[in-house]
C-alpha cells in the first residue's frame, strides 16, 4: 500500500466519522426528551458501541450533554448555532430549484424550515413568471397548524400529547372546511402519516388549496417542507391534483438531495 492509498483510506474513515456524528446530532435534535445511547443507535442504524463512542466525543466537545446515561444536544452546540442563520444557506442553495418547481407547477411554491418541535417557518416563496392570480408574500407568517398543509405535516410527526400542546384547547374555524374536532384531526393526521403528504382545501381560507411534502434528513427527521399554494378553481380536477402532487414529490426529492449528505448514517 502506498502512502497516498493510506492517506486516502484515512480521509474516508474520518469523513465517515464526521457523517456519523452529524447523524447522531440530527437524531438528538428530533427527540423532545433526552435519549439513551441505545435509542440513538437504533435511530441512526449504527452499533451501540459505535454510537456510544461518538456520543462520548461529542460530550467532550460540549455538543452533547449527558445526565444519568441520557443524552441531549449540548450547551456549546447551542452557542455555536446562535451565530448561524439557518435559512440563509438553505435559500441560497435551492432558490433556483424552487423557482423551477413553481414554473413546472404553474403555481406558487413555498419552502418552510423546521425551527423547533412545533414550528415551521416559510423562508422562501417563488411564483411562476406569469399567472393570473398571485399569492401574497407568506414569508414570516404563521398559521394555526391544524388549518395549513405544512402544519398538518408537522403535527403528524408528533405524539397525541404533543399535538394537543401544539394546537391548544380549541381548533378555531377559519374557513368552510376547517377541521375543528379532535377525532377528525386525529384521523386526518393518521392519513398524512400513511400517504406521506398533506393538503388543505378551503380550510385556511375559502378558495385556497395547498399540498405539502416533507424533506427528511438521513435519520428520517423532517427538517423542512415544500408546498404548492393555489386558488382552488385552478386545480379542482383530480388529474391536475395528481399531476401536481407527483411534481411536488419529485421536487422534494431533488431538494432533499441538494440539502443533505448522500452518505447513509451506517456507511
Amino acid at each position: 500500500m502506498t502512502d497516498n492509498d493510506s492517506r486516502s483510506k484515512s480521509t474516508i474513515s474520518a469523513n465517515r466519522s464526521v457523517a456519523r456524528a452529524i447523524s447522531v446530532l440530527r437524531a438528538l435534535a428530533g427527540n423532545s426528551e433526552a435519549a439513551t445511547a441505545s435509542d440513538i443507535a437504533k435511530k441512526v442504524g449504527l452499533p451501540r458501541a459505535t454510537t456510544f463512542r461518538l456520543l462520548l466525543t461529542l460530550e467532550e466537545e460540549g455538543f452533547v450533554d449527558r445526565r444519568d446515561n441520557r443524552y441531549s444536544l449540548g450547551w456549546d452546540l447551542a452557542r455555536v448555532a446562535r451565530s448561524a442563520d439557518p435559512s440563509a444557506g438553505m435559500v441560497a442553495r435551492v432558490r433556483d430549484s424552487v423557482h423551477k418547481l413553481a414554473e413546472q407547477l404553474g403555481e406558487t411554491v413555498t419552502l418552510s424550515l423546521r425551527q423547533s418541535l412545533f414550528e415551521l417557518d416559510v423562508v422562501l416563496q417563488e411564483s411562476p413568471r406569469s399567472i393570473a392570480v398571485t399569492v401574497s408574500d407568506m414569508r414570516g407568517m404563521r398559521w394555526p397548524l391544524h388549518a395549513s398543509a405544512t402544519g398538518k405535516l408537522l403535527l403528524a410527526e408528533l405524539s397525541p400529547e404533543q399535538v394537543f400542546r401544539a394546537t391548544g384547547e380549541e381548533l378555531p374555524k377559519l374557513a368552510a372546511r376547517t377541521i375543528t374536532g379532535r377525532e377528525q384531526l386525529r384521523a386526518e393526521l393518521d392519513m398524512v402519516r400513511r400517504q406521506g403528504w398533506a393538503h388543505i382545501d378551503d380550510e385556511l381560507e375559502d378558495g385556497i388549496f395547498s399540498m405539502s411534502v416533507p424533506l427528511r434528513d438521513n435519520v428520517g427527521q423532517m427538517f423542512a417542507a415544500v408546498a404548492m399554494v393555489a386558488p382552488r378553481h385552478r386545480i379542482e380536477a383530480d388529474d391536475i391534483r395528481q399531476r401536481n402532487l407527483q411534481i411536488l414529490l419529485d421536487g422534494a426529492a431533488q431538494l432533499t438531495h441538494q440539502l443533505t449528505s448522500t452518505m447513509p448514517a451506517n456507511a
